[in-house]
């Protein structure tokens, strides 16, 4: 049987989710953008999208955080990953070109983007049989 642990990487630019699901392996990206680039270049490489790119309610460029976890033990191009990593490229690009203003965070806003994108990962990875044992919470 398959050991998904083995198989499953984490892109991220987090650093929550680097300390808190420090047991599987990551990627870690400069930015929300480079995370979803970084995502589309091991789709193309034969990677699949496990957890969605554009998970909650958190519009595209609002939150400075974006983790994805992929499983990167296929070798052949997944059409469904590609048209999702594409469409979520092509949302986060709409949706910061549209703002004609820079965002600027404190630092506990930003934690709190850290704590929402991580829920939103561990909400994802929970429903992944044979997982294992996941944190509680991000916080």
């Amino acid at each position: 049987m398959k050991n998904i642990n083995n198989d499953l990487l984490i892109v991220t630019n987090n650093p929550k989710v680097a300390e808190k699901l420090g047991r599987f392996q990551q990627e870690t990206c400069e930015s929300y953008e480079g995370v979803l680039k970084a995502v589309r270049n091991r789709v193309h490489a034969g990677a699949r999208v496990i957890t969605h790119p554009l998970a909650g309610s958190v519009k595209p460029g609002e939150s400075p955080y974006r983790s994805v976890a992929i499983d990167v033990s296929g070798d052949e191009l997944d059409m469904q990953s590609l048209e999702i990593i594409e469409k979520a490229l092509e949302r986060f690009t709409v949706m910061v070109n549209s703002r004609t203003y820079a965002r600027e965070y404190n630092e506990q806003i930003l934690e709190d983007f850290q704590v929402i994108d991580g829920q939103l990962l561990l909400s994802g990875l929970s429903s992944i049989q044979g997982i294992g044992a996941l944190p509680a919470a991000m916080a």
